[in-house]
């Protein structure tokens, strides 16, 4: 058995810019919204590296983990009065890991797959700022800088399995939900390691909370 891992990330409808990007372009609204989608929910095979945490989070996995993604705290929604909440937006099982973007780039091209937006390779740009949340300089050509630099320095990448995945209404987990489980809210800015007990009950909250026909096709 694999351990268990709760991360967050910064979708599109986090920003106004974001939220345009959704409308013009027709993008899942709970898509990551950096230039390097980390991870690229929309791909087959999402892969995990270290862009955004650095060494602090990918190398420690391996192949057999799984990682639980939820948004940041926000009103997502936009529902007037709808209290601050996360939700619950897709579930990750490594199932290869590389040393290298590099080699991962390969065993993507081998598989007839693109590879996925946040591998540093030859011939894989950055998506453009309008595609973004467009959040300050982090979307810039700088930003990139900084991922070409942590890929050369940490080139760890981790091709995984999607389990659960919702991008367009994810179920809604409440402050509430972590204090039962947790005794407090999980900071996910180094991702913690959790229980399966505490995974399974996550996706059991989350399962009740979605519209009945999403349920059911679950």
């Amino acid at each position: 058995m694999g351990r268990f891992f709760l991360c967050s990330y910064w979708p599109l409808v986090k920003t106004l810019g974001g939220r345009r990007a959704v409308e013009a372009y027709a993008l899942p609204p709970y898509a990551n919204g950096m230039s390097r989608r980390e991870p690229d929910f929309e791909h087959p095979m999402p892969a995990l590296t270290s862009s955004s945490r650095g060494r602090g989070f990918v190398p420690r996995l391996a192949v057999g983990d799984t990682v639980l993604f939820t948004t940041t705290k926000g009103r997502w929604g936009g529902v007037p009065g709808r209290p601050a909440h996360w939700r619950l937006v897709a579930v990750l099982e490594v199932a290869e890991r590389f040393g290298s973007h590099a080699d991962a780039a390969a065993w993507y091209a081998a598989r007839r797959m693109r590879p996925p937006g946040n591998l540093v390779v030859d011939g894989n740009p950055p998506l453009p700022v309008p595609l973004t949340i467009h959040h300050g300089e982090v979307h810039d050509g700088d930003w990139d800088a900084v991922c070409a630099d942590r890929a050369a320095e940490c080139g760890t990448v981790l091709a995984c399995e999607t389990r659960v995945l919702d991008l367009f209404d994810p179920p809604p987990i409440v402050q509430d939900d972590w204090l039962a489980l947790f005794g407090t809210v999980p900071n996910t800015r180094t991702p913690p390691e959790i229980s399966e007990a505490q995974f399974d009950r996550l996706l059991a909250i989350a399962d009740d909370r979605r519209e009945p026909d999403l349920r059911r096709a679950a």
